[in-house]
């Protein structure tokens, strides 16, 4: 069996889209993280230099200097919409995020995995959808393909692997329903 196991050590990019991603990450681990987190003028700033490589971030979007964004070109959030202190998006298929959602400190959002079964162990990418009014509490991860409806909450470490119904509060490993999530009239 081991025999007929030969993985690809490569992702299907274009050389174009790999040149394009290593300036970015050159940006990204530099003048993008140095900026500082505090001052509101940057936070335009580090949305901008999202924008120059393809992102259609809303400029009222915060994005903590420590979050780590792969593939920009494929990223897009509503207004109001943040990503928290070190949270990564590898956005090797589109990542959709609505208005006014919190991706909380240390979420992981991961579009790419890989074919266990295929003898090149052949990477498979699916696009992650979040809604709006989401907060994805600190250390959540959401695997590729997965669409969280408007409203969720997910409690802290929620290992998200399935698709979760609108306006539901879910929490674990796997994450679970808890309960429904009812905004109190204030």
């Amino acid at each position: 069996m081991i025999s007929l196991f030969n993985p690809i050590q490569t992702n299907g990019l274009s050389r174009n889209e790999k040149i394009k991603n290593l300036l970015w990450v050159a940006i990204n681990c530099t003048i993008f993280c140095w900026s500082p987190s505090r001052l509101g003028i940057f936070r335009r700033y580090r949305v901008w230099l999202t924008r120059l490589f393809g992102s259609k971030i809303d400029y009222t979007c915060s994005l903590h200097p420590s979050c780590k964004i792969e593939y920009p070109w494929n990223v897009t959030m509503g207004c109001f919409s943040s990503l928290g202190e070190k949270s990564w998006v590898y956005a090797m298929a589109p990542v959709t995020i609505g208005e006014k959602s919190c991706i909380g400190k240390d979420v992981y959002l991961l579009t790419g995995s890989h074919d266990v079964n295929s003898p090149h162990f052949t990477l498979v990418t699916r696009s992650i959808t979040i809604g709006s009014a989401v907060w994805l509490a600190t250390g959540c991860k959401v695997l590729p393909g997965i669409c969280i409806s408007d409203g969720v909450v997910a409690s802290a470490a929620s290992l998200i692997c399935k698709d979760i119904e609108p306006w539901t509060i879910v929490g674990g490993n796997p994450a679970k329903f808890i309960k429904k999530r009812e905004l109190k009239n204030e």
